[in-house]
């Protein structure tokens, strides 16, 4: 009775004078009904947003472990293994020409890298071209080759010559588009994307250059995979770096791997990302997202975490054992962003081919990085490499590169993450495959610092001693670890420290 009494009074008190007022005042209880009316609104709203939001990450997360669940198709240990060199024939050499290639490949094979990777060899179109030349990306006939770099033979003889050496060779196919005076527009138009008007059309505004082919025809599927039989059994050649293979549908890549593995063992290499074409279709996918965070991590708009991140992402976004190819160049970012030297600088070059070749992967090297080259490689003239200006970096690839071959871990050790006090700016990691040990440390940072890499938590057993032998320097030490496990390591500003462990 007494709550009943004290609740009565309460709204007696406080709530009728409060009523009696709005109804006195019309226009007062309109904007507070208006008012109450749009927080409502702005909450459902929300609500709306937080409920799509959750739902995209849920698909996104479902498509991710759908992936993350499946194994890679497996590849062959000289792709696992190996080291890619592309080269763009028209720069590569002061003759431009494949005989020009091949009079090089003594040093390729002593620089050290395995797989050759010959941007497009085709004849270039020449309605519509860019620049005086053309893009090498604009083709008239797959079966055709470039007469600006010679003939069907004078390739075959570099294949020959590059098989003798044990090299692996593939080319670029230009699958998703041809030059508009190329030999399928004249034979067949009805292959090509057209608009509303029947008129054929680019990929996008900025590729004026080149026509669409539409892939939803079976006669063209049936051509490209036959021309793409021709290269790998009647010439010879080990595979296909894939260009934009995401905008050509993946049942066709598919069907095409199916073909191709009937007649050997090839290398297929997409310019893209997509999970999906490990799985069946594609050996190596092209690593975009490290490459990307190289520059803001040198810049310090990134920490050293966001290294974790990528490829934290990568471990549940992609199939178990795929190969992703990294990279600090290619003909791409070299002639539209810049070459690696101006873009990082020169230690920033260094610090970012080590990034490459010693994190999990498949390391990518673009003619002319070994002698630190500074030009821009237009894709549409002739912009010869300089070979004389090597410095010091043919000697720091070679060293890279052979460490590389020499060490099993750096090719398919598992990673082990290794804290430091300094993981904004440093980052260091083991990779670890038998008996084979490797320590190495990254410092993103402008000054040279000691920083103290924490053991304790670590999975690998260390004892009361560690014996560090580095691989640029030839330095060796026997460290003492601390009883908290914890060892010391100087790393210079920009730089890199790769040690073999014992």
């Amino acid at each position: 009775m007494f709550l009943q009494s004290v609740h009565t009074n309460a709204e007696t008190i406080c709530f009728r004078p409060f009523l009696s007022l709005l109804f006195s005042h019309p226009n007062l209880l309109f904007h507070i009904c208006l008012n109450a009316m749009r927080i409502l609104l702005l909450l459902f709203l929300l609500i709306l947003l937080a409920v799509s939001f959750t739902f995209a990450q849920s698909f996104d997360s479902t498509r991710a472990r759908k992936f993350s669940k499946m194994y890679a198709r497996q590849s062959p240990e000289w792709v696992r293994d190996g080291v890619i060199y592309e080269i763009y024939p028209r720069s590569f050499s002061p003759e431009g020409t494949f005989a020009g290639i091949e009079k090089k490949l003594p040093e390729l094979k002593q620089l050290g890298v395995t797989i050759l990777w010959l941007m497009p060899i085709h004849p270039v179109g020449e309605v519509k071209r860019k620049g005086t030349l053309g893009s090498p990306y604009s083709v008239q006939d797959y079966y055709g080759v470039n007469p600006e770099y010679g003939t069907l033979n004078d390739f075959k003889q570099l294949l020959h010559h590059a098989h003798l050496l044990g090299f692996h060779l593939i080319i670029d196919l230009v699958a998703n588009h041809t030059a508009w005076d190329s030999k399928l527009i004249k034979e067949h138009p009805e292959w090509f994307t057209k608009d509303t008007a029947g008129n054929i059309v680019s990929p996008n505004p900025d590729w004026t250059d080149v026509a669409d082919l539409d892939y939803s025809h079976p006669e063209l599927r049936r051509y490209m995979i036959d021309m793409m039989k021709y290269w790998v059994r009647d010439v010879g050649i080990d595979g296909f770096r894939c260009d934009v293979a995401e905008l050509v549908p993946l049942s066709f890549w598919e069907e095409a791997r199916t073909a191709l593995d009937s007649i050997k063992p090839v290398m297929m290499l997409s310019e893209g990302s997509d999970p999906a074409q490990h799985v069946k279709a594609f050996d190596v996918t092209y690593s975009w997202n490290i490459y990307d965070i190289l520059s803001p991590m040198m810049t310090e708009k990134l920490t050293a975490y966001a290294l974790d991140k990528e490829l934290n992402r990568e471990a549940v976004t992609f199939p178990q054992g795929s190969l992703r190819m990294r990279f600090s160049s290619n003909h791409d970012k070299n002639a539209w962003d810049d070459p690696d030297v101006v873009k990082f600088g020169e230690d920033g070059a260094k610090l970012a081919a080590v990034i490459v070749n010693t994190i999990p992967g498949i390391p990518l090297i673009y003619n002319g990085q070994e002698i630190g080259n500074p030009k821009k490689l237009s894709l549409f003239e002739k912009v010869p490499i300089e070979w004389k200006d090597a410095g010091d970096f043919r000697k720091f690839y070679t060293r890279l590169f052979e460490t590389r071959r020499w060490h099993p871990a750096l090719r398919e050790g598992k990673m082990l993450r290794i804290p430091s006090n300094n993981d904004r700016r440093f980052y260091a990691f083991e990779r670890i495959a038998g008996n084979d040990t490797m320590l190495v440390v990254y410092n993103f940072s402008k000054v040279n610092a000691m920083i103290t890499l924490d053991f304790s938590g670590h999975m690998l057993s260390i004892g009361k001693q560690i014996h560090l032998a580095e691989v640029f320097t030839g330095d060796t030490w026997d460290i003492s670890v601390s009883p908290e496990k914890t060892i010391p390591v100087i790393v210079p500003a920009m730089g890199y420290r790769v040690y073999v462990v014992n």
